[in-house]
């Protein structure tokens, strides 16, 4: 099947970025913490230890993986799926590293708004900052396939912008008129931080439950933070304050 072009596009953009965060040793090697917390409480109390190890986990933008290696660790089998080779080479060599390779399911080079596996195939679904970054009518994509790939009662963790973050505060003016939220951000060189990613959606609370319909519970948890000041004042601002939501929601 040929590339569409949108996605030979995005393809190359993290493409560059993984190479530039290879280049300056910036690709996560930690788990989302407040992703890793969301996946803690639902495996407390809705799945019994002996359990665990038949769960099958998908992450939706895995990267270079930290987050299927805690995963991995817990004794479930973990897939994950980008758009950057690059990026599945380095997951692929995290896993093996920490002695998960047979844990791994499949790691596969696609969008997340088509991925080539069964409805109802995994216990939990899971994105960090990923869906963020699309179209308007690809975030909504992506979503729905989240769902699609759930089975009833799994888990869907998101973690996401949300506006109270210091970079849509200080460019609310410029968020695009025909999808409220969005910015398109070329401040830097870098192909590393956020305000060199290109088109970044930051999220309202309302429109959480409306991308998660069908979903039996939809919970958004927020979470504010701010950067030390050396790290503010290299990029940029005098002080830079991260909000994010972590949305928990059960299927």
């Amino acid at each position: 099947m040929p590339v569409q072009p949108q996605a030979a596009s995005a393809r190359q953009q993290w493409e560059a970025s993984f190479a530039a965060q290879i280049a300056e040793g910036a690709y996560n090697t930690a788990p989302v913490e407040p992703v890793v917390r969301m996946v803690a409480y639902y495996l407390r109390h809705h799945v019994v230890r002996e359990r665990i190890s038949s769960l099958k986990f998908l992450e939706l933008g895995c990267g270079a993986g930290p987050t299927l290696v805690w995963l991995a660790q817990k004794g479930i089998e973990v897939s994950g799926v980008d758009i950057s080779p690059t990026a599945l080479q380095l997951a692929r060599q995290q896993l093996e590293r920490a002695g998960c390779a047979a844990r791994i399911g499949t790691l596969t080079e696609c969008s997340v708004i088509s991925v080539p596996h069964e409805d109802g195939a995994f216990d939990g679904v899971i994105e960090s900052c990923v869906f963020q970054h699309l179209p308007k009518a690809e975030r909504a994509a992506a979503f729905r396939e989240a769902g699609r790939l759930l089975r009833p009662g799994g888990l869907f963790v998101g973690y996401l912008l949300d506006v109270g973050h210091t970079i849509f505060a200080a460019k609310r003016a410029e968020q695009l008129p025909e999808d409220p939220g969005t910015l398109i951000l070329s401040d830097q060189k870098s192909r590393v931080q956020l305000e060199n990613l290109g088109l970044c959606h930051f999220y309202r609370r309302e429109e959480l439950p409306q991308l998660l319909r069908g979903f039996s519970a939809v919970d958004p948890c927020l979470t504010t933070y701010a950067l030390p000041r050396e790290e503010a004042k290299r990029r940029g601002y005098d002080e830079y304050v991260q909000s994010m939501w972590t949305v928990y929601a059960i299927k």
